[in-house]
């Protein structure tokens, strides 16, 4: 359990470099776009209460029901940071399902920031110095700013790998209900009353917060030796998520 959250940002940060890689491929002309500001990706410091959850369903039950509806889900969106290998990594993901429309921001340290944008008509990808450099970018693409590169047709494969869903089924593979205390408790995070689902060997080894009315993932905590929070929201909700503007697009090849 405790390797639900770096699961889901490693993934993200492999994409970020893959997709960065790929747009500064010769193969195709990459274009790029400008975006007023990078989103911070910073977990949720609100707090949670704990309170007693003598009703609640068994936890093999509550985390069904919750692996279930976020699978299911068409859209959704998550924010927070992990603790990788000693390196601090954080994420601000909204996306549909199926990958077509996603909108990531991703800082890894070391390793610069990045921001993909995934759409019908293409992939644009945003990266500071650091991050183009990484990819070994030309020296235009290095000093773009905060304009977005497209990436080229050969990227389309990828969108895939944007997916919301794809995010969640690696991410609850590391979850089974052996590993789940039987002792489920109840808590309050954001306002949400939430059912809390941890690690046989205790809460330090990781949690999982489930809203008790929809049964939705509200957040997920790493463990003592991997530690993350990845906060959940806008289930189902149109995201708002749109191409840059056609003025923002800076051919470089």
């Amino acid at each position: 359990m405790k390797t639900f959250t770096t699961r889901v940002v490693a993934l993200s940060g492999a994409l970020a470099i893959s997709l960065g890689a790929a747009a500064c491929s010769k193969s195709d002309t990459p274009t790029s776009t400008t975006s007023g500001t990078t989103p911070a990706a910073s977990a949720s410091s609100t707090s949670s209460t704990a309170t007693a959850a003598g009703d609640a369903p068994e936890a093999s039950e509550i985390l069904t029901k919750a692996k279930e509806n976020a699978l299911a889900a068409k859209s959704g969106a998550f924010v927070g940071e992990v603790n990788q290998s000693g390196k601090t990594i954080k994420i601000d993901f909204k996306g549909t399902s199926d990958g077509k429309t996603a909108d990531i921001a991703i800082e890894m340290q070391g390793d610069g920031k990045a921001r993909i944008i995934s759409l019908a008509d293409g992939i644009y990808i945003q990266g500071d110095e650091t991050f183009w450099k990484k990819q070994g970018a030309p020296a235009s693409v290095q000093k773009a700013g905060d304009k977005f590169i497209k990436a080229p047709a050969s990227a389309a494969s990828m969108t895939e790998s944007l997916s919301l869903k794809s995010f969640l089924e690696k991410a609850f593979g590391a979850v089974t209900p052996e590993q789940l205390a039987t002792d489920v408790k109840s808590e309050t995070v954001s306002g949400v009353d939430c059912w809390v689902l941890t690690d046989a060997k205790g809460k330090t080894e990781g949690a999982l917060y489930v809203s008790k009315d929809t049964f939705e993932v509200v957040r997920f905590s790493g463990s003592a030796s991997s530690p993350g929070q990845l906060d959940f929201s806008r289930w189902n909700q149109d995201l708002g998520i749109k191409a840059p503007e056609a003025g923002q697009i800076m051919k470089i090849g």
